[in-house]
């Protein structure tokens, strides 16, 4: 840790929950406006913030809402492909994300979070008829000058494996906390093509993923948090990128992605994205991205893709 930075401890014991079912988005998405009217940030200066975990077992992919999250996304898959793309496996956890942060275990106002990164790793391959084990774990929580950032880790299992696992990372400001500086001027990669955000794109990414919050919906419901227009999810935004990518190099487990979400992307908009191939060791190769406004430069997403050669 930085002079800037500060762990935030957690209770040493996991206080775990077992789910039946999956949350009903429409009403987490009531409670979460009702959460965020009465529920103040409150970090305790002394002990410990409850390190909670949630637990839903048998969940199994929907065949519509994959075939659905591959068209509004941009995949290149026959409707019958029985592989789920890895992904889609963090939309399982919306409704997990979303009972989290309203519950008494976490103690900061849920419509204050900004997403500012993902990561997973896909180990092998997920059906779609697979039955999964899903794991919804506060990893961290940091002080840090931008505010309190908080790391969620997602994980999935199939008869007791570990096939995927992720790291979900948010942003909340706090009084004090300083605002992003200025943009850098830095070098975007080597352009490979442009891509188009319509107007609504938010919305069917919201009926693919559950995630309904307002500034994705329209720019009415945007205004009516903060925003003058409404944005796309930072998580459609990697999912096309990966369509995009996977054509270059397939996107065959195991690989891992990271990804670090920059500013955002106000629909309609056109985009530009670029990429370039990196020499990483004799087992591994890479891909390193960005997508940026086609018109300014200025970036909206960067990151990077390593898959691994399986042994023989």
């Amino acid at each position: 840790m930085t002079s800037e930075t500060q762990l935030i401890p957690l209770t040493k014991r996991i206080h775990s929950v077992h789910l039946t079912r999956l949350p009903v988005m429409p009403a987490m998405v009531f409670k979460l406006l009702i959460s965020a009217m009465g529920k103040q940030t409150r970090i305790p200066g002394h002990g410990r913030v409850t390190q909670g975990q949630l637990y839903l077992p048998n969940v199994t992919p929907d065949p519509i809402r994959v075939q659905q999250y591959r068209r509004v996304c941009g995949f290149v898959h026959a409707p019958e492909d029985p592989i789920v793309p890895p992904g889609y496996l963090q939309t399982l956890f919306i409704g997990l994300l979303a009972r989290y942060i309203t519950s008494d275990f976490f103690p900061i106002n849920p419509m204050g979070l900004i997403q500012t990164g993902q990561q997973f790793e896909s180990r092998c391959p997920v059906l779609i008829n697979d039955s999964l084990d899903l794991f919804c774990t506060l990893q961290d929580m940091t002080r840090t000058a931008k505010g309190i950032s908080t790391r969620f880790l997602l994980q999935v299992y199939r008869d007791n494996n570990l096939v995927w696992q992720g790291i979900s990372t948010y942003l909340t400001r706090i009084p004090g906390s300083k605002r992003t500086s200025k943009t850098v001027q830095d070098t975007p990669l080597p352009a490979k093509m442009t891509l188009a955000v319509p107007p609504g794109t938010g919305r069917r990414y919201a009926r693919v993923s559950g995630d309904y919050n307002p500034h994705h919906l329209s720019d009415v419901t945007a205004r009516l948090i903060g925003f003058n227009q409404a944005m796309v999810h930072g998580m459609w935004s990697l999912a096309r990128t990966l369509a995009c990518l996977e054509k270059t190099m397939p996107l065959v487990p195991p690989f891992s992605v990271e990804a670090a979400f920059k500013l955002p992307v106000f629909m309609p908009a056109t985009l530009q994205l670029g990429y370039k191939q990196v020499v990483h060791g004799h087992k591994t190769h890479r891909i390193v991205f960005d997508l940026r406004d086609a018109a300014t430069f200025r970036p909206h997403l960067k990151g990077r893709v390593t898959g691994f050669e399986k042994e023989h």
